[in-house]
């Protein structure tokens, strides 16, 4: 019995041993410690047998009662008793009590204690998320400024050819910051196949043409700059167009090269005036913004550039991207659309900003970029919009190359004359109640609310009294496909520790509650639909816009192109 009790203990004394043998000073601690528990008895007993505790009383001398020397020692070696906890205890410490990391940003739910219920953490989790959501909206649109700022100091700095150089390695710096709060960067404003000086030696080679003219045609002196002032001429356009590869040949034909203002030129890069990229080769054109297109599918992007006749020193940049479908297309519009920027109608949807004007029409997504905020320079991009939209519209007007045009439009305009009208994205941006609406409705193309199964939704923000959510809607190609997303985004919040229950919606065929960290989604399923609310503060106000979105639907609606 006496072996098992020493088999126990070993294990502790061998600890012990290892301890003290690293650490000299602890040693010396708990060594002092238990000699003074040691000795303190003994102590008390010779000072007892020296009349040491004999108290006077008056003219006699008594002893303490039995019970107050025993009092007596245990106070006495409280004191090491004492010394030796706080130097074992020394050897730890409560991380969090003691420990700060000023690289640690505490949550409210790391606060929790400080709360008095559950409902006040949830209002207190509700009102930093809308802090946070300000702070990010604050973010991007000072990123969206500093990227104007960009187009200007990048059109500047296009004279001397170090600053030329040198200047794409500052945009590229700044990625990070735009991949984080989602913004692109800015426009290319260099061309990288022709530095500045050699577009200026282009240049002023021009007036060398009108004045030979006159000496050779004496009696027509006014027709000779003509061609030159009005853009390519025909045989040009279609000389250029030749030599573009098939895939491209239908959106290169959309770029406006001839039938210009006199006080307007096409500018030329080496010997082409016209540029075509397909989506492998698209970075060597808008290197650190192709990987955002890319991920909408973009097919090919042509390319031209215009200046003020004589004076290449500002531009306007003409990028014509082919998507893969109008959603995408819309998609990638609405990504980069500015909160303060002006529409204007032209195609399906467009606007202006700082002389610049953007716009997409069908599957095409169009950026006429001005390097100056000009009236001038403003208003000659809106009619290059005008004459882009014209010829991307299905039945719009012909390209000037007659020859190459008709054999590739004929092949493209086919998909478009297919295309059902109820798939436009205005029909499901019509069935998303517009009572309560915060801003213009959106369409995520994918990763909706964090998950990676969700993809091609409509959504817009809402906002009752103090409440807010977000309505989206996502039809699929049937009802089986619906239910499968359902299952999947109930899989993913149970698995982000949501409170799920089932709902009884009129009309619904599915229909459940979540609930996670104060935030309440309602979503149900109707036909081979997927809709409902997202991120409520409030499940009344959720449910109560699921509801009603529910009987805004119709029983079965149209699939979304991209998911045919």
């Amino acid at each position: 019995m006496v072996s098992m009790q020493l088999w126990a203990v070993s294990p502790f004394w061998s600890r012990l041993e290892n301890e003290l043998a690293g650490d000299p000073i602890l040693f010396l601690a708990l060594a002092a410690a238990l000699i003074a528990l040691a000795t303190t008895p003994v102590a008390f007993l010779v000072l007892g047998r020296l009349d040491w505790f004999k108290a006077r009383r008056g003219r006699v001398l008594q002893r303490p009662a039995f019970s107050a020397i025993v009092v007596g020692i245990m106070l006495v070696m409280s004191i090491p008793a004492i010394f030796a906890a706080i130097v074992l205890k020394s050897r730890s410490f409560d991380r969090d009590r003691y420990e700060f990391d000023p690289n640690r940003t505490y949550s409210v739910l790391d606060q929790g204690r400080s709360y008095a219920s559950v409902k006040d953490a949830d209002n207190a989790v509700r009102l930093e998320m809308g802090r946070l959501a300000f702070e990010r909206k604050n973010l991007v649109n000072g990123v969206k400024k500093l990227d104007e700022a960009m187009l200007a100091l990048r059109a500047a700095a296009a004279s001397p050819a170090e600053a030329s150089r040198r200047f794409p390695a500052v945009l590229q710096a700044l990625a990070g910051v735009r991949r984080s709060v989602g913004v692109d960067g800015p426009q290319q404003l260099i061309d990288e196949t022709a530095l500045p000086v050699d577009l200026r030696g282009l240049v002023m080679n021009v007036p060398v043409a009108p004045l030979a003219a006159p000496t050779a045609v004496a009696s027509a002196p006014a027709s000779s700059p003509a061609p030159a002032q009005t853009g390519l001429a025909k045989s040009q356009i279609e000389a250029e167009l030749a030599s573009v590869p098939d895939p491209q040949k239908t959106i290169a034909a959309m770029l406006p090269l001839g039938d210009l203002p006199p006080e307007w030129a096409v500018g030329k890069s080496g010997d082409r005036h016209l540029e075509t990229f397909n989506a492998d080769n698209l970075y060597e054109k808008i290197d650190g913004r192709a990987e955002s297109f890319i991920q909408y599918g973009v097919k090919g992007m042509a390319y031209a550039f215009y200046h003020p006749s004589g004076d290449p020193s500002n531009e306007l940049q003409l990028y014509l991207f082919e998507m893969a479908d109008p959603l995408k297309a819309l998609g990638k519009y609405g990504s980069e659309k500015p909160d303060e920027a002006t529409p204007v109608a032209i195609g399906s949807q467009g606007y202006t900003t700082a002389g610049s004007t953007l716009f997409y029409a069908g599957k095409y997504y169009t950026q006429i970029v001005s390097t100056k905020d000009d009236p001038k320079f403003a208003a000659f991009a809106l009619e290059l919009a005008r004459k882009v939209a014209a010829r991307q519209q299905p039945g719009g007007a012909a390209a000037p190359a007659v020859a190459v045009k008709p054999a590739v439009e004929s092949t493209a305009a086919k998909p478009t004359a297919a295309k059902p009208a109820a798939t436009d994205p205005a029909t499901f941006f019509g069935m998303l109640p517009a009572d309560g609406r915060q801003g213009d409705p959106k369409y995520v193309a994918q990763d909706v609310f964090g998950y990676s199964f969700l993809s091609d939704v409509f959504m817009a923000d809402y906002k009752k009294g103090d409440d807010v959510w977000q309505g989206f809607l996502r039809p699929y190609r049937d009802a089986a496909e619906a239910k499968k997303l359902l299952a999947l985004y109930v899989e993913g919040v149970k698995k982000d520790g949501a409170e799920v229950k089932t709902l009884t919606i009129e009309g619904a065929d599915e229909a459940i509650m979540s609930t996670n960290i104060g935030l309440v989604d309602v979503v149900f399923r109707k036909g081979n639909a997927l809709a409902g609310a997202n991120g409520g503060s409030s499940a009344p106000s959720a449910e109560a816009f699921a509801r009603e979105l529910c009987k805004k639907l119709p029983p079965s609606l149209p699939a979304l192109e991209s998911a045919q």
